[in-house]
């Protein structure tokens, strides 16, 4: 993967692996995103980059997936009690959503504590639930569009 990621222009996750898949790995997309993310690859205009060379990144300039990206990694969103988001997401993506969501410094948040499939979203008030509560809804909603589409 690095000998890829250092030779070829790679934009997309779907292209990486359809590139491994070509030399002999099969990989599913979330061994891919932990992979990437184990490597310190970041997608740097509009391409995927090696961030020095798979050393530890600090987190500051630290690039997360937006809101609108994790689209392909959530499933749902349900509130649980008055000041708690519970978030499903595809296996072994839990950890990149509740990392996006505790580097986005949305008020909403206060912190996530993520399983493998599940990301527990704790929220300062009902109020900031609900809204974060929509925003997911809504993030869905579009999944649904895109997929009628």
């Amino acid at each position: 993967m690095r000998t890829l990621l250092k030779r070829r222009r790679i934009r997309t996750q779907e292209e990486l692996a359809s590139a491994l898949q070509e030399r002999g790995y099969g990989i599913t997309q979330s061994s891919l995103s932990r992979d990437l993310m184990y490597l310190g690859a970041r997608k740097v205009d509009g391409a995927y980059r090696l961030v020095g060379d798979g050393e530890e990144v600090d987190d500051v300039g630290q690039s997360y997936p937006t809101l609108a990206e994790l689209q392909p990694f959530v499933r749902g969103a349900k509130a649980a009690g008055p000041h708690l988001l519970v978030v499903s997401t595809r296996p072994g993506l839990a950890q990149t959503v509740a990392l996006t969501l505790d580097s986005m410094s949305m008020p909403e948040v206060i912190g996530t504590i993520a399983g493998d499939d599940t990301v527990f979203v704790a929220t300062p008030s009902r109020r900031a639930q609900r809204s974060l509560e929509r925003r997911f809804a809504h993030l869905m909603g579009t999944v649904m569009e895109q997929a009628a589409s």
